[in-house]
C-alpha cells in the first residue's frame, strides 16, 4: 500500500510542475503514460502493469514518428528494472492512428543484465487534445513473428 501511494504522489506532483496540455497537432506532443499487459492467452496472470512516456513529432498531418519508453512493473516490485523502449512510425487520419515500428525488452538491476532481439511493436489508437489511448501488440522478429506476443493497452496524458 505505501508504495501505492508513493507512485500515486509522484505522479500527482509530475503533473503539477509539467506545463498545461498541448494541441495534438504541434509538432511535438510529450506523454506520461500508464497501461496492462498482458500475453496471447489474455489471462492477465501474472498482472503486468505499465508506466512510462513518449514523445510524438508530427510530420505533416499524416505521419507521426514515436519514441518511447516503458516500464513494466509486477507487484509494484521495481527489482530488477524492465524496461521496453520502442520507436513506431504511425499513419494518422485525423485523432486515429495505426503504424509499427521496433523495440526490445531490458531487464537491469539485482543481478541482472539481460535484453531481448528486437521485437516488432504493432499499434493503433486515437490521439486528442491532452490524451492519447493506445492498443499495441509486440511479437518477436523474424519466422516466430505472432507465434508468440504480449498485448498491452496504455492511456497517456499529454504536456
Amino acid at each position: 500500500m505505501k508504495k501505492i501511494l508513493v507512485v500515486v504522489t509522484a505522479a500527482m506532483s509530475l503533473a503539477l510542475v509539467l506545463p498545461p496540455t498541448a494541441s495534438a497537432a504541434e509538432p511535438l506532443n510529450f506523454y506520461i503514460k500508464g497501461g496492462v499487459l498482458t500475453d496471447q492467452s489474455f489471462s492477465f496472470n501474472p498482472f503486468l502493469w505499465t508506466v512510462g512516456a513518449n514523445l510524438d513529432f508530427n510530420i505533416g498531418s499524416a505521419l507521426m514518428l514515436s519514441p518511447e519508453c516503458d516500464i513494466i512493473v509486477y507487484k509494484f516490485n521495481f527489482k530488477p528494472l524492465w524496461l521496453a523502449p520502442a520507436v513506431t512510425l504511425n499513419f494518422r487520419a485525423g485523432g486515429f492512428y495505426v503504424g509499427g515500428g521496433v523495440g526490445k525488452f531490458l531487464v537491469i538491476g539485482s543481478g541482472y543484465d539481460l535484453s531481448s532481439d528486437l521485437l516488432l511493436k504493432f499499434n493503433a489508437g486515437f490521439k486528442g487534445n491532452g490524451l492519447k489511448l493506445q492498443a499495441y501488440v509486440w511479437t518477436p522478429l523474424g519466422d516466430e513473428a505472432f507465434e508468440d506476443f504480449v498485448v498491452g493497452a496504455a492511456l497517456g496524458f499529454g504536456f
